[in-house]
């Protein structure tokens, strides 16, 4: 086996290193031990996919919890996709409203094509997020720089353009993304990315990347990945997050203040049979002693910690 020469800054780990143990790593100045911010996904599938577009090889979604690519007219999966832009992202929005959290929403360029989707998620949500161009229309490292930043120019622009909002961050279909993927949001503007699974405390970005926060969104605790790639009973997700809850909380006194990113979709924690998990775990953590709200983009603002922002937009 050929020996691995690292580069010199290369940070080190070693998983016999106490947890406690962040190499470089600044505490995070938050509020409270855990800051959770909520993340509610609005995608929209093209149907079909025009020729050129980059498409991911499995999706989630539809009868039976198939994971191969809908078929064009494949009515029974792309609807389901559907009732969450038309009922699924509002059923959780109420809910949210309910317990008095601030919620982020993401949609991408198609769904922002939606008449009047924009305009009603505008009002609505706490803080607008792109999410590409469409849920089967990712970013491709075969791309070129010019084709990558289009996408990425484009579905900024078609988003603002609907909701009448100025978009702070960004969250890519599928989680894809290139090398060149942070330097190009930074360029545009964009405060923060939820692509990256990191370690429970924002990270600022530098070089060509900087201006830019890496927000960890966890996959373990999305609820497309838990129920569907998983095939979590709902049951056994709600207990997942409670679980996860109390160990960031008690990481909290050793390792510092911790974030929580909770990625919901329209589609999965808004149909009714799962929708008392959202029930349930906003309104437990509403009133946790050792948690705080925060929108997305004030947990990614400089300095760190989250700026107050708790209260849902009218």
């Amino acid at each position: 086996m050929p020996i691995l020469n690292h580069p010199a800054d290369a940070v080190l780990y070693a998983p016999d290193i106490p947890r406690s143990y962040e190499p470089e790593r600044d505490g995070w100045d938050s509020r409270a031990p855990l800051t959770v911010s909520l993340l509610l996904h609005a995608p929209r599938y093209l149907d079909p996919a025009p020729p050129g577009t980059f498409e991911p090889l499995a999706m989630q979604g539809g009868v039976g919890r198939e994971t191969g690519e809908p078929k064009p007219g494949q009515v029974a999966r792309l609807s389901q996709w559907d009732f969450g832009l038309t009922t699924g992202i509002f059923r959780l929005l109420d809910i949210a409203e309910r317990h008095g959290v601030a919620a982020a929403v993401a949609l991408d360029a198609h769904a922002a094509a939606l008449p009047g989707l924009g305009a009603a998620l505008g009002m609505r949500a706490g803080e607008i997020v792109a999410r590409g161009a469409a849920a089967n229309s990712v970013l491709d490292p075969r791309m070129d720089e010019d084709a990558e930043r289009a996408y990425i120019t484009t579905s900024l622009a078609a988003v603002e353009e609907a909701t009448g909002r100025k978009v702070t961050g960004w969250f890519s279909p599928e989680r894809t993304s290139t090398p060149r993927t942070t330097s190009l949001l930074a360029a545009e503007g964009v405060e923060w990315f939820g692509d990256w699974t990191l370690d429970e405390v924002p990270v600022p970005l530098q070089g060509s990347a900087g201006g830019l926060t890496a927000l960890p969104f966890s996959l373990e605790t999305e609820d497309m990945f838990a129920l569907y790639s998983r095939g979590l009973p709902f049951e056994e997700y709600e207990g997942l997050l409670e679980d996860t809850v109390d160990q960031l909380v008690a990481d909290a006194r050793t390792c510092g203040n911790r974030f929580l990113g909770l990625s919901w979709f329209g589609w999965v924690l808004g149909q009714a049979c799962f929708a008392d998990v959202a029930e349930t775990v906003l309104g437990r953590l509403a009133v946790h002693p050792d948690v705080v709200f925060a929108l997305p983009g004030s947990a990614a603002a400089a300095g760190g910690g989250p700026a107050g922002e708790n209260t849902p937009r009218p």
